[in-house]
C-alpha cells in the first residue's frame, strides 16, 4: 500500500516508536512484547497516538533530567567530601586544639591535635565532657568560660590550664565563640586553644633575668626601684609611713679574698636566706649589687615616730641575724652588717633619693664601728639609740632589785581600804626612776612584756600572802597586757604560778583594756572563762575610753569597771563628764558590777562619786602608790597604849 492511501500511518508509527523507546528505557525489558495481530492499531484514533507519543517523550526527558541531577549530586557530594577532607587536613595540621561543644558541653568535633594531647581517638572523645576526660582544679575556670559562651553569647578569650596525658599542667590561650542555628539560637560553641606553656616559661625566664639576681634569687635594684616608687605613691595617698634598710656586709671582702669566690657566693646566698627569715612576709628583700642588700618596709605607722620604732625593731632583728656565725667550707666565718635606715615619707622624694639617704645612714653606721643600725635623721638616731638601750636594760632588770611593785589602795565611802592595785616601778642604776609610760610601751612591743607579766603575777601572789598575814583580805589588782593575755599558754602559766605560790586566786583581779574585749570577742570570752574557773576575777581598765557596749559587757565574766580618770576632770562642774559617770554607775548597777574610780584627787570629785553610788575610789586624795612594806607598816593596827 502506498503512503498516500494510509494517512494514519505516520502518527501511529511515531507513537509506536516513542512508546517502544520509552518502555525500553523505563523498564529495560529483556523479553519481546507479545505479538499483536496485524491491523490491531488501525482502529485507534490519531489523538491517542499523539498523546502516547508526547507522554513517552516527557518520560524520556524526565529520565534524562533525573540522570543529570544524580550526576550533579554525585559530583557535588564528591566535591563536599573532598572539601571536608581538605578542611580536616587543614584543621588537623593547625598547632592548636580545635573543637566544637554542644549546649551540654559535650564534644561534637575535635581535631587531631586535641586527640593527641588527650591520647584518645575521635570516637572516644565525641559525646563526652571535659570532666570525663581531664582532672585537676583548673576545670572550674574552663567550665565557667564555656557557660559564658553558651548561655550569654559572649566571645571569651583568655588563659586556661589543663592536665593532659603527660600528667603536667599546661597553659593554653583559648578563644571561644558561640555558634547559632538557622533561627539564630546558640546551639554550640567553637573553641581554639593554643599551648603557650613554653611561651609563658620564656616570659618568666626573661622576667627573672631582668628583675632578679641570679645568685640569690632576690629582686634586683631595678625591681626594688619600681616597688619603691609604688610604695612612695601609696605613702602619699594613705599617709602610712614606710622605711628602707640598706645593708652592707662588714667582712664580705675579707672572706671573698681569703676563701675565694665560691665561699663569697655561699656567704651571699646565706645572707639572703637570713634576711628573708628576719623580716615580715610583706617586706621586700633585694640584692642591689656586690655585698649590698636592701629591705623595703611598708605601712609601718601613721606617724614618723611609730614608723621609725617598728623599722628599728626589724633592723635590730636583721642585725642580730647577720652577726651569727657562718660555717663555710669547713671554716667558721663571722660577718655582721652595717645597716642604714630612712623613712618613706609623703614629701615628694623619689626612690633614688630615698636610697641615697639610706646609703648615707649606712656609711654613718660603718664609721661608728660597723655592725650597727644608723638613722638618716639625726634626731631619730638619738631616740632610737635611747630606746634600744632601755630595751636591753629592761631585759636585764627583770628579777633584780631594779624593778619593784608599789601598792595603791582603793577606799570606800567610809575611807576603808577595800582593794588595791599593784603598779610596777623601775629604778635604773644610772638614769634613776623611769616612768612606766616610757618603758611599758617598749616592753609591750617585744617579748620582754611576757617576762615582766610573769614576774608581776609572782609578786602579786607574794603580796596577797603578806596581806593575809597582816589580816588584810581585800582583792588585789594587776594589769595584764594584750600581748600577754593572747599568749596561747597564758592560762597554764597563771595556773602554775598560783599553784607554786599558794596564793588565793579569788582575791586576784586581772585588769584588761576594752581593746582586749573587742579585738577577738569570742577568744577573749573563752580565755576569761578558763581563768575565771581558776578563781581569777576581771576588771575593765580605763572604762569609757574604748568602744565596748552594754551587749558586749554582758557576755564577759566581769567583776568590776574602772572609770578612767579623764572623766573625773572638773566634776561636778562639767555637765558632760558628770552625765557620763552617772551613766556608767547606773549601767554597772544594772549588770551587778563593782565600780572603781581612779585618779580621784579632789574632795568634790569624791563627794560626787559617793553621792551617786560609786563602790570605791583610788587616787592621790586617799593615798599615793607606795612600797608594799610601807603600806603594811602604816596600815598595821597600833597597840592600844600607843593609841591612847
Amino acid at each position: 500500500m502506498s503512503t498516500g492511501t494510509r494517512p494514519r500511518e505516520k502518527p501511529r508509527l511515531a507513537a509506536i516508536t516513542a512508546l517502544s523507546l520509552g518502555c525500553s528505557a523505563a523498564f529495560a525489558a529483556r523479553t519481546e512484547p507479545p505479538a499483536l495481530p496485524s491491523g490491531a492499531y488501525d482502529d485507534l484514533p490519531p489523538a491517542l497516538w499523539w498523546t502516547l507519543g508526547a507522554l513517552s517523550l516527557l518520560l524520556v526527558v524526565a529520565l534524562v533530567f533525573a540522570a543529570t541531577l544524580v550526576l550533579r549530586l554525585k559530583r557535588r557530594t564528591q566535591a563536599l567530601k573532598a572539601s571536608e577532607s581538605r578542611l580536616n587536613a587543614i584543621l588537623d595540621s593547625v598547632d592548636a586544639h580545635i573543637y566544637i561543644k554542644d549546649r551540654d558541653l559535650k564534644y561534637r568535633y575535635v581535631n587531631r591535635k586535641l586527640c593527641d594531647y588527650l591520647g584518645l581517638r575521635p570516637a572516644e572523645l565525641i559525646g563526652r565532657r571535659d570532666q570525663d576526660l581531664l582532672d585537676g582544679p583548673h576545670l572550674a575556670q574552663t567550665r565557667q568560660n564555656d557557660i559564658r559562651v553558651i548561655d550569654e553569647g559572649e566571645r571569651v578569650a583568655g588563659e586556661e590550664q589543663a592536665i593532659g596525658k603527660r600528667g603536667r599542667a599546661e597553659i593554653f590561650f583559648s578563644i571561644k565563640i558561640p555558634l547559632r542555628d538557622a533561627q539564630g539560637d546558640i546551639d554550640s560553641l567553637c573553641g581554639i586553644s593554643t599551648d603557650i606553656t613554653q611561651h609563658k616559661a620564656a616570659q618568666q625566664t626573661a622576667h627573672r633575668l631582668a628583675f632578679y639576681d641570679p645568685l640569690t634569687d632576690l629582686p634586683n635594684r631595678r625591681l626594688l626601684i619600681e616597688r619603691m616608687e609604688l610604695a612612695l605613691e601609696a605613702v602619699r595617698r594613705s599617709g602610712l609611713f614606710g622605711a628602707v634598710l640598706l645593708i652592707d656586709l662588714d667582712n664580705f671582702k675579707r672572706v671573698n679574698d681569703a676563701r675565694g669566690r665560691t665561699a663569697g657566693d655561699t656567704m651571699l646566698r646565706d645572707t639572703a636566706r637570713r634576711l628573708a627569715g628576719a623580716t615580715p612576709p610583706s617586706a621586700m628583700v633585694a640584692r642591689i649589687g656586690g655585698d649590698e642588700f636592701a629591705i623595703l618596709l611598708e605601712r609601718l605607722g601613721h606617724t614618723a615616730e611609730e614608723g621609725a620604732r617598728k623599722a628599728v625593731d626589724i633592723a635590730e632583728q636583721v642585725r642580730t641575724a647577720l652577726e651569727q656565725s657562718l660555717y663555710i667550707e669547713g671554716h667558721t666565718v663571722f660577718s655582721g652588717g652595717s645597716i642604714g635606715l630612712t623613712l618613706l615619707r609623703p614629701d615628694g622624694k623619689t626612690a633614688e633619693d630615698v636610697l641615697r639617704e639610706a646609703g648615707t645612714a649606712m656609711h654613718r653606721s660603718k664609721e661608728a664601728g660597723r655592725n650597727r643600725v644608723g638613722f638618716f635623721e639625726a634626731s631619730m638616731q638619738a631616740g632610737m639609740e635611747e630606746r634600744l638601750t632601755l630595751e636591753r636594760d629592761l631585759a636585764v632588770a627583770i628579777g633584780t632589785d631594779q624593778l619593784s611593785m608599789h601598792i595603791q589602795p582603793q577606799f570606800d565611802h567610809l575611807r576603808r581600804p577595800v582593794g588595791a592595785e599593784l603598779l610596777i616601778r623601775w629604778n635604773h642604776p644610772t638614769k634613776g626612776p623611769i616612768s612606766p609610760g616610757r618603758f611599758i610601751p617598749i616592753a609591750e612591743e617585744t617579748s620582754v612584756i611576757q617576762r615582766i607579766g610573769d614576774w608581776v603575777l609572782q609578786q602579786a601572789c607574794q603580796t596577797l600572802l603578806l596581806l593575809d598575814a597582816a589580816g588584810q583580805t581585800f582583792p588585789l589588782s594587776i594589769n595584764v597586757s594584750p600581748r600577754q593575755f593572747h599568749q596561747p599558754d597564758f592560762t597554764s602559766r597563771v595556773r602554775d604560778i598560783l599553784r607554786e605560790s599558794g596564793a588565793p586566786p579569788d582575791r586576784l583581779v586581772f585588769e584588761v583594756t576594752e581593746g582586749v574585749l573587742i579585738e577577738d570577742t569570742q577568744g577573749a570570752i573563752d580565755r576569761m572563762t578558763e581563768l575565771h574557773e581558776l578563781g581569777i576575777r576581771f576588771s575593765v581598765d580605763d572604762f569609757g575610753t574604748g568602744y565596748s557596749n552594754l551587749t558586749c559587757l554582758k557576755r564577759f565574766p566581769l567583776y568590776e569597771l574602772k572609770i578612767d580618770k579623764s572623766f573625773l576632770y572638773d566634776i561636778p562642774c562639767d555637765a558632760d563628764n558628770s552625765a557620763i559617770i552617772k551613766l556608767i554607775l547606773a549601767m554597772a548597777k544594772q549588770l551587778r558590777l563593782k565600780v572603781v574610780a581612779e585618779g580621784v584627787e579632789q574632795h568634790e570629785q569624791a563627794q560626787f562619786l559617793i553621792r551617786h553610788g560609786c563602790d570605791s575610789m583610788q587616787g592621790y586624795l586617799f593615798a599615793q602608790p607606795m612600797p608594799i612594806e610601807q603600806w603594811l607598816a602604816c596600815s598595821a593596827p597600833r597597840p592600844a597604849a600607843a593609841a591612847s
